[in-house]
């Protein structure tokens, strides 16, 4: 009877498979849709610094003792990007991954999410905030990815 109703799972979900085969294109525009949503929950639950970023003094990378302007860097939460249908890979395949600007803003972000030795309370209140936003847009990523697979289908 088990083995029955796993061949029938089976050749059901091949038939949901072959009926819902999405070209990269296709594939681009609904995980787009799903990456502009968690993105937006992303940039809401990442934590902001106090530092002035625009303003006279430096974040990050002093080069004033080398002769050279210093760096100016953006919040993490103006850093966050995605391209419908890249991978991070920079790779076309209809997935669409979100992340940071560069590897440095990366390097932060993984910082700030899992924590380092020696934090404050505000540091360890701030950490796991992609985890958060992961949650808390799931079911709004779904929706929306749902909305537009029907549209792309003509359903």
């Amino acid at each position: 009877m088990m083995a029955d109703l796993g061949d029938n799972l089976l050749k059901w979900y091949e038939q949901v498979e072959k009926a819902a085969k999405l070209t990269p294109t296709q594939k681009a525009q609904v995980t787009g849709a799903g990456a502009k949503v968690f993105a937006s929950a992303l940039k809401k639950t990442t934590p902001v610094s106090s530092e002035h970023y625009k303003g006279g003094r430096s974040v990050a990378h002093m080069n004033e003792l080398h002769g050279k302007k210093p760096r100016k860097t953006k919040h993490l939460r103006d850093s966050i990007t995605y391209k419908p249908g890249f991978t991070s890979d920079g790779l076309f395949s209809g997935d669409t991954s979100v992340g940071f600007d560069d590897k440095y803003q990366a390097m932060v972000a993984r910082f700030v999410n899992n924590g380092t030795a020696g934090m404050s309370r505000k540091e360890v209140k701030n950490m796991h905030f992609i985890e958060k936003a992961q949650n808390e847009a799931k079911s709004e990523v779904l929706k929306a990815e749902a909305e537009k697979y029907k549209e792309v289908m003509g359903l």
